[in-house]
């Protein structure tokens, strides 16, 4: 029993050294990929010309309730009572009109951009698979999740750069 107990032992603390010694480990940094990747321009790029007829229209939208709110103000001395409750209830109404169109814009903005992401997040993916399947490495450590990495460690940021350039 206590044979099999030490064997137990040996195995559970030089098994895993074994195993590792076999791997090829290389070091990757995402952040540094994932800002600097070819296709995340094109993305922004997709997402800009998307959305830039609701910017330009809720621009234009504000600019003129901004004007109507000042005419507002410099003329309610001069209006009557009914005519400045008129004008402040019509203006109230498109300031609302105004914010529900920019938070629909803002949420169409962001939903379309985490989609986006993950689209690129898939192409890097790709191009870190195929970087490290063409170099024989079994595991792929990104720079910011190791506290520590050893200089010899082989950083295959630059591979993964050229893998999406293709």
């Amino acid at each position: 029993m206590k044979n099999k107990l030490q064997w137990l032992v040996f195995l559970a603390l030089f098994l895993p050294i074994s195993v590792f010694a076999n791997s090829k480990i290389g070091v990757i940094d995402t952040v540094y990929i994932l800002a600097k990747a070819p296709q995340k321009e094109a993305t922004s790029n997709r997402l800009k010309n998307e959305f830039s007829g609701r910017e330009s229209e809720l621009k234009r939208l504000g600019e003129t309730i901004e004007k109507e709110r000042t005419s507002y103000i410099n003329n309610v001395a001069t209006m009557s009572e009914s005519q400045a409750t008129t004008k402040k209830r019509d203006l109230q109404k498109k300031v609302s009109d105004f914010q529900l169109k920019q938070k629909a814009f803002q949420e169409d903005v962001a939903r379309r951009s985490r989609e986006e992401q993950q689209k690129l997040g898939k192409v890097v993916k790709q191009a870190v698979d195929a970087v490290a399947k063409r170099g024989g490495y079994n595991m792929l450590i990104d720079r910011q999740a190791a506290p520590y990495i050893d200089a010899t460690v082989p950083d295959l940021t630059q591979q993964v750069m050229a893998e999406l350039a293709k």
